[in-house]
Protein backbone atom coordinates (compact mmCIF):
# COMPACT_ATOMS: atom_id res chain seq x y z
CA UNK A 1 0.00 0.00 0.00
CA UNK A 2 1.19 3.40 -0.49
CA UNK A 3 2.18 5.44 2.75
CA UNK A 4 3.36 8.59 0.64
CA UNK A 5 3.83 10.00 -2.54
CA UNK A 6 6.17 13.36 -3.36
CA UNK A 7 5.92 15.79 -6.83
CA UNK A 8 7.90 17.97 -8.00
CA UNK A 9 7.80 20.45 -11.18
CA UNK A 10 5.42 17.94 -12.52
CA UNK A 11 2.10 19.52 -14.63
CA UNK A 12 0.77 21.90 -11.72
CA UNK A 13 2.69 21.37 -8.73
CA UNK A 14 5.31 23.43 -9.29
CA UNK A 15 7.30 23.22 -5.26
CA UNK A 16 7.77 19.67 -3.62
CA UNK A 17 4.18 18.99 -2.89
CA UNK A 18 3.36 15.49 -0.59
CA UNK A 19 0.74 13.67 -0.17
CA UNK A 20 0.34 11.04 2.28
CA UNK A 21 -1.92 8.35 4.37
CA UNK A 22 -0.34 9.13 7.90
CA UNK A 23 -3.87 8.84 10.59
CA UNK A 24 -4.28 12.13 12.38
CA UNK A 25 -3.99 11.75 16.50
CA UNK A 26 -6.63 13.98 16.65
CA UNK A 27 -9.43 11.23 14.19
CA UNK A 28 -10.63 8.34 16.50
CA UNK A 29 -13.48 7.38 14.10
CA UNK A 30 -12.86 4.04 12.16
CA UNK A 31 -10.24 2.55 13.44
CA UNK A 32 -10.24 -0.90 11.20
CA UNK A 33 -9.02 2.46 8.48
CA UNK A 34 -5.78 2.15 9.84
CA UNK A 35 -3.22 -0.46 8.88
CA UNK A 36 0.18 -0.80 10.75
CA UNK A 37 2.96 -2.16 9.76
CA UNK A 38 6.63 -2.18 11.08
CA UNK A 39 7.48 1.50 12.03
CA UNK A 40 4.52 2.72 9.98
CA UNK A 41 1.03 3.36 11.13
CA UNK A 42 -1.32 4.40 7.56
CA UNK A 43 -4.97 4.90 5.93
CA UNK A 44 -6.02 2.76 3.66
CA UNK A 45 -8.86 5.21 2.26
CA UNK A 46 -8.84 8.88 0.59
CA UNK A 47 -10.71 11.06 -1.36
CA UNK A 48 -9.33 14.38 -3.30
CA UNK A 49 -11.37 16.94 -3.29
CA UNK A 50 -10.65 20.15 -5.38
CA UNK A 51 -12.47 21.93 -8.68
CA UNK A 52 -12.15 21.74 -11.98
CA UNK A 53 -8.25 22.37 -12.81
CA UNK A 54 -7.10 22.56 -8.83
CA UNK A 55 -4.42 19.67 -9.38
CA UNK A 56 -6.31 16.59 -7.87
CA UNK A 57 -6.17 14.68 -11.30
CA UNK A 58 -2.71 15.98 -11.53
CA UNK A 59 -2.25 14.15 -8.56
CA UNK A 60 -3.31 11.06 -10.41
CA UNK A 61 -1.58 11.53 -13.56
CA UNK A 62 1.92 12.28 -11.30
CA UNK A 63 1.55 8.56 -9.59
CA UNK A 64 0.45 7.01 -13.01
CA UNK A 65 3.44 8.90 -14.69
CA UNK A 66 6.11 7.35 -12.34
CA UNK A 67 4.17 3.84 -12.65
CA UNK A 68 5.04 3.82 -16.51
CA UNK A 69 8.24 5.10 -16.13
CA UNK A 70 9.21 1.60 -13.81
CA UNK A 71 7.13 -0.64 -16.35
CA UNK A 72 8.69 0.90 -19.42
CA UNK A 73 12.39 1.70 -18.18
CA UNK A 74 12.97 4.37 -20.02
CA UNK A 75 12.30 8.42 -20.45
CA UNK A 76 10.74 9.55 -23.33
CA UNK A 77 11.37 13.07 -25.28
CA UNK A 78 7.79 13.91 -24.84
CA UNK A 79 8.47 13.98 -20.97
CA UNK A 80 9.93 17.82 -21.01
CA UNK A 81 6.73 18.53 -21.88
CA UNK A 82 4.94 18.04 -18.35
CA UNK A 83 6.87 20.35 -16.45
CA UNK A 84 5.61 22.70 -14.36
CA UNK A 85 5.04 25.80 -17.71
CA UNK A 86 4.28 28.92 -15.56
CA UNK A 87 7.63 29.75 -13.95
CA UNK A 88 10.61 29.97 -16.10
CA UNK A 89 13.24 28.92 -13.69
CA UNK A 90 10.58 25.52 -13.43
CA UNK A 91 11.48 25.15 -17.38
CA UNK A 92 15.16 24.68 -16.37
CA UNK A 93 14.90 22.94 -13.46
CA UNK A 94 14.46 18.97 -13.23
CA UNK A 95 11.11 16.84 -12.46
CA UNK A 96 11.17 14.56 -9.37
CA UNK A 97 9.01 11.78 -8.08
CA UNK A 98 9.04 9.44 -5.18
CA UNK A 99 6.70 7.35 -3.29
CA UNK A 100 6.92 5.43 0.05
CA UNK A 101 4.92 1.98 -0.25
CA UNK A 102 4.09 -1.41 1.13
CA UNK A 103 5.67 -4.69 -0.44
CA UNK A 104 4.77 -7.49 1.59
CA UNK A 105 5.76 -6.73 4.82
CA UNK A 106 8.51 -4.32 3.97
CA UNK A 107 8.24 -0.54 3.30
CA UNK A 108 10.08 0.68 0.51
CA UNK A 109 11.02 4.18 -0.80
CA UNK A 110 12.09 5.03 -4.01
CA UNK A 111 12.37 8.24 -5.92
CA UNK A 112 13.70 9.07 -9.11
CA UNK A 113 15.21 12.89 -10.66
CA UNK A 114 15.55 13.52 -14.15
CA UNK A 115 16.05 16.48 -16.69
CA UNK A 116 15.35 15.84 -20.64
CA UNK A 117 16.13 12.88 -21.53
CA UNK A 118 18.73 12.01 -18.62
CA UNK A 119 18.47 10.46 -15.13
CA UNK A 120 20.21 12.74 -12.52
CA UNK A 121 19.21 11.01 -9.22
CA UNK A 122 17.84 7.08 -8.14
CA UNK A 123 17.09 6.00 -5.05
CA UNK A 124 15.33 2.82 -3.78
CA UNK A 125 16.48 1.83 0.44
CA UNK A 126 14.09 0.08 2.72
CA UNK A 127 12.66 2.33 4.82
CA UNK A 128 13.12 2.46 8.72
CA UNK A 129 12.31 5.77 11.31
CA UNK A 130 16.00 5.57 12.05
CA UNK A 131 17.99 4.56 8.97
CA UNK A 132 17.15 3.71 6.11
CA UNK A 133 18.01 0.38 4.76
CA UNK A 134 19.45 1.16 1.07
CA UNK A 135 19.32 -1.21 -1.64
CA UNK A 136 21.04 1.45 -4.70
CA UNK A 137 21.58 4.87 -5.04
CA UNK A 138 22.27 6.49 -8.65
CA UNK A 139 23.69 9.88 -9.42
CA UNK A 140 25.57 11.84 -12.24
CA UNK A 141 28.54 13.81 -10.79
CA UNK A 142 30.75 16.33 -13.36
CA UNK A 143 28.89 13.57 -16.21
CA UNK A 144 30.33 10.90 -14.44
CA UNK A 145 27.57 7.72 -13.03
CA UNK A 146 28.01 6.72 -9.98
CA UNK A 147 25.72 3.53 -8.37
CA UNK A 148 26.40 2.24 -4.75
CA UNK A 149 24.42 -0.81 -3.66
CA UNK A 150 24.12 -1.62 -0.05
CA UNK A 151 27.10 -2.45 1.58
CA UNK A 152 27.02 -5.86 2.07
CA UNK A 153 26.52 -6.44 -1.55
CA UNK A 154 30.62 -6.14 -1.88
CA UNK A 155 31.65 -9.15 -0.34
CA UNK A 156 33.37 -10.48 -3.33
CA UNK A 157 35.37 -8.89 -6.71
CA UNK A 158 32.81 -9.92 -8.84
CA UNK A 159 30.29 -7.94 -7.01
CA UNK A 160 32.18 -4.75 -7.20
CA UNK A 161 33.59 -5.36 -10.75
CA UNK A 162 29.86 -6.01 -11.88
CA UNK A 163 28.93 -2.63 -10.05
CA UNK A 164 31.75 -0.97 -11.87
CA UNK A 165 30.48 -2.27 -15.48
CA UNK A 166 27.21 -1.23 -14.43
CA UNK A 167 28.01 2.20 -14.22
CA UNK A 168 30.19 3.08 -16.96
CA UNK A 169 28.68 0.90 -19.85
CA UNK A 170 25.49 -1.30 -19.08
CA UNK A 171 22.85 1.59 -18.05
CA UNK A 172 22.33 4.23 -20.71
CA UNK A 173 21.66 8.00 -19.05
CA UNK A 174 17.67 7.48 -19.64
CA UNK A 175 16.85 3.67 -18.27
CA UNK A 176 15.43 3.21 -14.92
CA UNK A 177 17.70 1.02 -12.79
CA UNK A 178 15.42 -0.44 -11.20
CA UNK A 179 13.40 -1.71 -14.35
CA UNK A 180 16.97 -2.72 -15.50
CA UNK A 181 18.05 -5.09 -12.41
CA UNK A 182 14.71 -6.23 -11.86
CA UNK A 183 14.55 -7.48 -15.45
CA UNK A 184 18.47 -8.12 -15.96
CA UNK A 185 18.80 -9.45 -12.50
CA UNK A 186 15.62 -10.76 -10.88
CA UNK A 187 17.54 -13.45 -8.89
CA UNK A 188 20.78 -11.15 -8.17
CA UNK A 189 18.12 -8.58 -7.11
CA UNK A 190 15.04 -9.87 -5.35
CA UNK A 191 13.83 -6.94 -3.24
CA UNK A 192 14.69 -4.62 -6.72
CA UNK A 193 12.43 -7.14 -8.63
CA UNK A 194 9.75 -7.39 -5.93
CA UNK A 195 9.64 -3.35 -5.85
CA UNK A 196 9.14 -3.96 -10.12
CA UNK A 197 6.11 -6.18 -9.24
CA UNK A 198 4.16 -3.90 -6.81
CA UNK A 199 4.10 -0.84 -9.45
CA UNK A 200 3.10 -4.07 -12.16
CA UNK A 201 0.54 -5.56 -10.59
CA UNK A 202 -0.37 -4.24 -7.31
CA UNK A 203 -1.24 -0.33 -8.12
CA UNK A 204 -3.77 0.02 -10.42
CA UNK A 205 -4.40 3.74 -11.90
CA UNK A 206 -7.79 4.13 -13.52
CA UNK A 207 -8.19 7.00 -15.13
CA UNK A 208 -11.86 8.83 -16.32
CA UNK A 209 -11.68 7.41 -19.58
CA UNK A 210 -10.04 3.63 -19.00
CA UNK A 211 -11.45 0.78 -19.60
CA UNK A 212 -10.38 -2.51 -17.90
CA UNK A 213 -10.53 -4.23 -21.45
CA UNK A 214 -11.64 -8.18 -21.89
CA UNK A 215 -14.14 -7.57 -18.86
CA UNK A 216 -16.36 -11.03 -19.97
CA UNK A 217 -12.96 -12.92 -20.72
CA UNK A 218 -12.09 -11.73 -16.89
CA UNK A 219 -16.05 -12.89 -15.79
CA UNK A 220 -15.64 -15.89 -17.61
CA UNK A 221 -11.80 -16.93 -16.59
CA UNK A 222 -12.07 -16.23 -12.87
CA UNK A 223 -15.30 -17.42 -11.30
CA UNK A 224 -14.20 -16.07 -8.14
CA UNK A 225 -14.52 -12.48 -9.38
CA UNK A 226 -17.60 -13.36 -11.53
CA UNK A 227 -19.69 -14.55 -8.20
CA UNK A 228 -18.41 -11.23 -6.97
CA UNK A 229 -19.83 -9.51 -9.90
CA UNK A 230 -23.06 -10.98 -9.10
CA UNK A 231 -23.52 -10.27 -5.83
CA UNK A 232 -22.06 -6.92 -5.99
CA UNK A 233 -24.02 -5.24 -9.02
CA UNK A 234 -27.40 -6.65 -8.04
CA UNK A 235 -26.96 -4.74 -4.59
CA UNK A 236 -26.78 -1.20 -6.02
CA UNK A 237 -30.07 -0.85 -7.83
CA UNK A 238 -29.27 -0.82 -11.11
CA UNK A 239 -32.25 -3.78 -12.07
CA UNK A 240 -29.53 -5.87 -12.84
CA UNK A 241 -30.41 -9.72 -11.38
CA UNK A 242 -27.24 -11.61 -13.10
CA UNK A 243 -24.62 -11.12 -15.18
CA UNK A 244 -24.03 -13.72 -17.57
CA UNK A 245 -21.24 -14.78 -20.08
CA UNK A 246 -22.15 -15.60 -23.84
CA UNK A 247 -19.63 -17.31 -25.77
CA UNK A 248 -19.74 -18.70 -29.43
CA UNK A 249 -17.17 -20.38 -31.83
CA UNK A 250 -15.31 -17.21 -33.45
CA UNK A 251 -16.65 -18.29 -36.96
CA UNK A 252 -19.83 -19.08 -35.59
CA UNK A 253 -20.06 -15.32 -34.04
CA UNK A 254 -18.33 -13.47 -37.38
CA UNK A 255 -20.78 -15.25 -39.83
CA UNK A 256 -20.54 -13.94 -43.30
CA UNK A 257 -18.87 -10.82 -43.02
CA UNK A 258 -15.88 -9.02 -44.00
CA UNK A 259 -13.87 -11.99 -44.82
CA UNK A 260 -10.22 -10.03 -44.87
CA UNK A 261 -10.55 -9.02 -41.09
CA UNK A 262 -11.72 -12.42 -40.20
CA UNK A 263 -9.01 -14.05 -42.22
CA UNK A 264 -6.48 -11.29 -40.35
CA UNK A 265 -7.86 -12.17 -37.15
CA UNK A 266 -7.43 -15.54 -37.42
CA UNK A 267 -3.82 -15.34 -38.38
CA UNK A 268 -2.58 -13.28 -35.42
CA UNK A 269 -4.28 -15.75 -33.32
CA UNK A 270 -2.16 -18.60 -34.70
CA UNK A 271 1.20 -16.87 -34.29
CA UNK A 272 0.32 -15.46 -30.67
CA UNK A 273 -2.11 -18.23 -29.37
CA UNK A 274 -1.88 -16.94 -25.87
CA UNK A 275 -2.89 -13.19 -26.82
CA UNK A 276 -6.78 -11.54 -26.14
CA UNK A 277 -8.34 -9.39 -28.42
CA UNK A 278 -10.55 -7.20 -28.42
CA UNK A 279 -13.58 -6.19 -30.80
CA UNK A 280 -15.74 -2.89 -30.19
CA UNK A 281 -18.75 -2.11 -31.42
CA UNK A 282 -18.93 1.27 -33.25
CA UNK A 283 -22.02 2.79 -32.06
CA UNK A 284 -22.71 1.46 -28.27
CA UNK A 285 -19.17 0.65 -27.34
CA UNK A 286 -19.78 -2.83 -26.30
CA UNK A 287 -17.19 -5.25 -26.80
CA UNK A 288 -16.12 -8.91 -27.34
CA UNK A 289 -13.33 -10.24 -26.31
CA UNK A 290 -11.69 -13.37 -28.42
CA UNK A 291 -9.49 -15.79 -26.74
CA UNK A 292 -7.39 -19.00 -28.06
CA UNK A 293 -9.07 -22.20 -26.64
CA UNK A 294 -8.79 -25.81 -26.97
CA UNK A 295 -7.47 -25.16 -30.48
CA UNK A 296 -10.72 -22.60 -31.37
CA UNK A 297 -10.72 -18.74 -31.34
CA UNK A 298 -13.91 -18.16 -28.95
CA UNK A 299 -15.80 -14.78 -28.82
CA UNK A 300 -17.21 -13.64 -25.50
CA UNK A 301 -19.71 -11.09 -24.10
CA UNK A 302 -21.25 -9.99 -21.42
CA UNK A 303 -25.50 -10.35 -21.28
CA UNK A 304 -27.09 -8.74 -18.03
CA UNK A 305 -30.85 -10.08 -16.96
CA UNK A 306 -33.51 -8.09 -15.43
CA UNK A 307 -36.48 -9.50 -14.51
CA UNK A 308 -39.82 -8.52 -15.97
CA UNK A 309 -43.24 -8.30 -14.36
CA UNK A 310 -43.31 -11.82 -14.22
CA UNK A 311 -40.37 -12.24 -12.79
CA UNK A 312 -38.85 -14.04 -15.26
CA UNK A 313 -35.16 -13.08 -16.60
CA UNK A 314 -35.06 -10.95 -19.88
CA UNK A 315 -31.62 -10.88 -21.67
CA UNK A 316 -29.86 -7.43 -22.31
CA UNK A 317 -26.75 -6.53 -24.52
CA UNK A 318 -24.25 -4.12 -22.38
CA UNK A 319 -24.68 -1.69 -25.72
CA UNK A 320 -28.77 -1.46 -23.72
CA UNK A 321 -27.05 -0.46 -20.68
CA UNK A 322 -26.60 3.09 -19.16
CA UNK A 323 -23.43 4.32 -19.26
CA UNK A 324 -23.49 4.42 -14.93
CA UNK A 325 -24.20 0.60 -15.13
CA UNK A 326 -21.52 0.08 -17.53
CA UNK A 327 -18.88 2.01 -15.92
CA UNK A 328 -19.86 -0.41 -12.69
CA UNK A 329 -19.37 -3.23 -14.41
CA UNK A 330 -15.90 -1.60 -15.42
CA UNK A 331 -15.01 -1.52 -11.94
CA UNK A 332 -15.77 -4.96 -10.77
CA UNK A 333 -12.52 -6.57 -11.29
CA UNK A 334 -10.76 -3.48 -9.62
CA UNK A 335 -13.02 -3.58 -6.31
CA UNK A 336 -12.77 -6.80 -6.34
CA UNK A 337 -8.58 -6.92 -6.05
CA UNK A 338 -8.83 -4.46 -3.22
CA UNK A 339 -11.81 -6.47 -0.89
CA UNK A 340 -10.78 -10.10 -1.76
CA UNK A 341 -7.19 -9.14 -2.85
CA UNK A 342 -3.79 -6.42 -1.88
CA UNK A 343 -4.38 -4.07 -4.82
CA UNK A 344 -4.12 -0.37 -4.27
CA UNK A 345 -6.19 1.17 -6.80
CA UNK A 346 -6.21 4.61 -8.21
CA UNK A 347 -9.64 6.40 -9.52
CA UNK A 348 -9.55 9.62 -11.16
CA UNK A 349 -13.45 10.70 -11.16
CA UNK A 350 -15.08 7.86 -9.23
CA UNK A 351 -18.29 9.46 -9.48
CA UNK A 352 -18.31 9.58 -13.71
CA UNK A 353 -21.91 8.37 -14.62
CA UNK A 354 -23.19 7.50 -11.83
CA UNK A 355 -25.34 8.35 -9.21
CA UNK A 356 -24.19 9.84 -6.01
CA UNK A 357 -26.53 7.80 -4.28
CA UNK A 358 -24.88 4.74 -5.56
CA UNK A 359 -21.24 6.20 -4.74
CA UNK A 360 -22.38 6.80 -0.92
CA UNK A 361 -23.56 2.92 -1.34
CA UNK A 362 -20.13 1.85 -2.87
CA UNK A 363 -17.66 3.36 -0.51
CA UNK A 364 -19.84 2.45 2.88
CA UNK A 365 -19.89 -0.95 1.82
CA UNK A 366 -16.26 -0.59 1.07
CA UNK A 367 -15.18 1.34 4.21
CA UNK A 368 -17.63 0.04 6.92
CA UNK A 369 -16.29 -3.59 5.77
CA UNK A 370 -13.24 -4.44 8.66
CA UNK A 371 -12.44 -7.58 6.27
CA UNK A 372 -11.37 -5.29 3.24
CA UNK A 373 -7.18 -6.41 2.25
CA UNK A 374 -6.80 -3.45 -0.21
CA UNK A 375 -6.42 0.20 -0.50
CA UNK A 376 -8.40 3.15 -2.36
CA UNK A 377 -7.76 6.25 -3.29
CA UNK A 378 -10.01 8.58 -5.91
CA UNK A 379 -10.66 12.31 -6.62
CA UNK A 380 -14.08 13.07 -6.77
CA UNK A 381 -16.88 15.97 -6.74
CA UNK A 382 -19.36 13.80 -4.98
CA UNK A 383 -19.90 16.53 -1.71
CA UNK A 384 -22.36 13.30 -0.28
CA UNK A 385 -18.89 11.23 0.27
CA UNK A 386 -18.15 14.12 2.99
CA UNK A 387 -19.44 12.09 5.92
CA UNK A 388 -17.51 10.81 8.90
CA UNK A 389 -19.61 7.97 9.01
CA UNK A 390 -17.65 6.60 6.55
CA UNK A 391 -14.19 8.54 5.90
CA UNK A 392 -12.12 9.93 8.39
CA UNK A 393 -11.19 13.64 8.28
CA UNK A 394 -7.48 12.63 7.86
CA UNK A 395 -8.27 10.82 5.12
CA UNK A 396 -9.98 13.69 3.27
CA UNK A 397 -7.64 16.04 0.70
CA UNK A 398 -8.18 19.20 -1.14
CA UNK A 399 -6.27 20.74 -3.95
CA UNK A 400 -6.52 24.36 -4.80
CA UNK A 401 -4.86 26.70 -7.08
CA UNK A 402 -2.11 29.50 -6.08
CA UNK A 403 -2.05 32.92 -7.36
CA UNK A 404 0.89 31.61 -9.12
CA UNK A 405 -1.09 28.88 -10.84
CA UNK A 406 0.73 26.12 -9.07
CA UNK A 407 -1.14 23.52 -6.96
CA UNK A 408 -0.80 23.07 -3.24
CA UNK A 409 -3.06 20.08 -1.39
CA UNK A 410 -3.62 19.62 1.89
CA UNK A 411 -5.76 17.47 4.33
CA UNK A 412 -8.91 18.25 6.37
CA UNK A 413 -7.34 17.02 9.15
CA UNK A 414 -5.57 20.10 9.27
CA UNK A 415 -8.42 22.12 10.60
CA UNK A 416 -9.77 21.39 14.01
CA UNK A 417 -13.31 19.80 13.55
CA UNK A 418 -15.33 18.25 15.37
CA UNK A 419 -16.55 15.17 15.08
CA UNK A 420 -20.33 15.40 14.92
CA UNK A 421 -19.91 18.75 12.24
CA UNK A 422 -21.05 18.69 8.86
CA UNK A 423 -18.50 18.21 6.62
CA UNK A 424 -20.43 18.88 3.28
CA UNK A 425 -22.22 21.83 4.38
CA UNK A 426 -18.74 23.35 5.50
CA UNK A 427 -16.99 22.06 2.35
CA UNK A 428 -20.26 23.84 0.48
CA UNK A 429 -20.16 27.13 1.93
CA UNK A 430 -16.24 27.15 1.31
CA UNK A 431 -15.01 26.54 4.91
CA UNK A 432 -12.41 24.33 3.28
CA UNK A 433 -11.38 25.70 0.51
CA UNK A 434 -11.04 23.36 -2.03
CA UNK A 435 -14.00 24.91 -4.50
CA UNK A 436 -14.57 27.07 -7.53
CA UNK A 437 -14.06 30.97 -7.14
CA UNK A 438 -17.51 31.89 -9.16
CA UNK A 439 -17.56 34.84 -10.96
CA UNK A 440 -21.05 36.83 -10.31
CA UNK A 441 -22.77 35.53 -13.40
CA UNK A 442 -25.09 38.96 -13.49
CA UNK A 443 -22.26 40.30 -14.54
CA UNK A 444 -22.54 38.71 -17.37
CA UNK A 445 -26.02 39.29 -18.28
CA UNK A 446 -26.78 35.28 -17.58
Amino acid sequence: MIIRFIAKNIYSFKDETEFNLFPSSRTQGLQHHKVKCKDFEFLRFSAIYGANGSGKSNLIKSISLLQTLVEEGKLSSEIEDLKFKLNEDSLKSPISLGIEFIVGNNPYFYTITFNGDKILYEYLAESNKENDILVFERNFDSEIQKIEFHKDYYKTKKAKLFVDVLSEKLIQKNELLITFLSKKYPEDFKSVRSVFDWFDETLIVIKPDAKPGGIAHILDSEPEIKDFANKFIPSLNTGISEIKVEKKRFEEFYGDSDSKIKKRIIEDFKSEPNTLSILTESETGEEISLTYENDEIIAKWIITMHQNAYGNNTDFNLGQESDGTNRLIDYIPAFHGIMDGNKVLIIDELERSIHPMTIKEIIAKLALDENINGQLIFSTHESNLLDQSILRPDEIWFAQKDLDGSSKIYSLSDFKIHNTINIENGYLKGRFGGIPFLGNLKDLNW
